[in-house]
């Protein structure tokens, strides 16, 4: 695996923080006759399943398919054919851009939300001395 498509430590923080993708990931790498399904059976801690994930995402294709695939099902509800944007994600943290590109090859930077209408929310001093506030 090239080092461009491993995952930088912000996207494995980013991953290790949302419980449901890292145990979604070990309990589907545990079943089934894999080489590595007995070392995910015995690992339950979030520290030994993502020591699991990290080592063995880079060494192999099913640990990798099986991560892109729960992270796509899970965070992005399945929707990886759209673009980013329409997922309406609008201050997605940086790992999870990270995620999305990998698992798309779309790059995302931070989505900017549209500009409010300028409304103003308080009458000035001179407005209230004419009268205008009352």
């Amino acid at each position: 695996m090239d080092r461009a498509s491993r995952p930088p430590a912000y996207a494995w923080d980013w991953f290790s923080r949302q419980k449901l993708l890292w145990r979604e990931s070990r309990k589907r790498l545990a079943t089934g006759p894999h080489r590595t399904a007995p070392r995910y059976r015995r690992s339950d801690t979030k520290a030994d399943v993502m020591a699991l994930l990290k080592h063995d995402y880079q060494r192999d294709d099913h640990v990798r398919q099986i991560v892109g695939k729960v992270i796509a099902e899970i965070t992005f509800l399945g929707r990886t054919d759209e673009p980013f944007e329409q997922l309406g994600a609008r201050n997605a943290p940086r790992g999870m851009r990270w995620w999305w590109k990998a698992l798309t090859g779309e790059e995302v930077g931070r989505i900017q939300p549209p500009e409010p209408a300028h409304r103003q929310l308080q009458l000035g001093l001179d407005e209230v001395h004419e009268g205008l506030g009352g």
